[in-house]
């Protein structure tokens, strides 16, 4: 009986960890745009150690880009599309970064894409 009970308790755990999971991933999924854009603009800040005002710009910039791959990922398109969209939200958003950052942070930037 105890093998029984200790087998139903591993089981019942295992869902429970497994909805754990799935709730913890459905909850990224569905971040705001502007969620998304603080925590990518606080790692970036730890990266290159941005002023006020490029910490600013480079919110605004990756909300736009949040939001339009948000868009992109909403319709019904190609993978081709999808593919050619987000490589230019990247572009623009590589972009805008060069006009916002220093040559010697944007160079970190870089090397820090390289590296992931």
């Amino acid at each position: 009986m105890k093998k029984y009970l200790s087998f139903l308790s591993f089981i019942a755990l295992f869902f429970i960890g497994l909805q754990f999971s799935s709730a913890q991933t459905d909850a990224r999924q569905s971040q705001s745009p502007e969620a998304i854009a603080k925590e990518k603009t606080h790692e970036l800040h730890q990266l290159v150690n941005l002023t006020g005002g490029q910490q600013s710009a480079i919110f605004k910039v990756l909300v736009d880009a949040e939001q339009n791959m948000g868009e992109l990922n909403k319709r019904d398109v190609t993978d081709n599309l999808k593919q050619e969209g987000s490589i230019t939200v990247r572009k623009n958003t590589e972009e805008a970064f060069k006009r916002i950052l220093t040559p010697e942070q944007f160079n970190i930037y870089m090397e820090s894409l390289k590296k992931e």
